[in-house]
């Protein structure tokens, strides 16, 4: 055999060989279908006060077929799936889109429903802590009201009294009067 009919059968077998791997690329391209996932991230503020430390999401409520996963810190402190809870520390309670913590801390949810094409929905809350009054101002206002009351109930009452002490002096004068008139005569 000559050194050009080896080269000639070399590339022959080179150009089958590239063939085959173009062929299953191709079959392997009807089977496999290509997954494009569609992220969205948006944030939110929430309020934390001592009593009130809940958080709530009105996308995760109107997609309860998706899967919800709640981070702090990287760490998961709850999943969501198919209508299971899981909560782990500094969560006290989940369900469907709302999680109830222990402290106020950020935290992520991850929204991930594969429904028609998979699609991922995170939103990242951020807590505010707020103090609360010492006093509820309504309490507050009920308390100035009945003290306003008590003080008026007191004052008229101490006018009475006074007035019904002024009315017995005058008729102890009054009869003091009489009776030394009677008794001049």
């Amino acid at each position: 055999m000559s050194l050009l009919s080896l080269l000639a059968s070399a590339r022959e077998a080179q150009a089958m060989r590239i063939k085959e791997v173009c062929v299953r690329l191709i079959s392997l391209s009807f089977f496999v279908w290509p997954v494009c996932t569609i992220v969205t991230e948006t944030t939110q503020n929430y309020i934390c006060t001592e009593e009130f430390l809940h958080v709530e999401s009105e996308y995760a409520m109107q997609n309860p077929d998706c899967d919800q996963y709640w981070s702090a810190q990287e760490h998961s402190i709850g999943t969501f799936l198919r209508f299971t809870a899981e909560c782990h520390s500094p969560c006290k309670e989940l369900f469907l889109g709302r999680i109830i913590l222990t402290e106020c801390l950020n935290i992520t949810l991850a929204v991930i429903c594969s429904k028609d094409h998979l699609t991922e929905h995170r939103v990242n809350f951020y807590g505010l802590m707020v103090s609360q009054p010492l006093h509820n101002p309504v309490k507050r206002e009920r308390i100035g009201i009945f003290l306003a009351i008590t003080l008026l109930v007191a004052a008229i009452a101490c006018l009475l009294v006074v007035g019904c002490a002024n009315k017995k002096n005058n008729r102890s004068k009054l009869l003091t009067k009489i009776r030394d008139e009677v008794s001049l005569q």
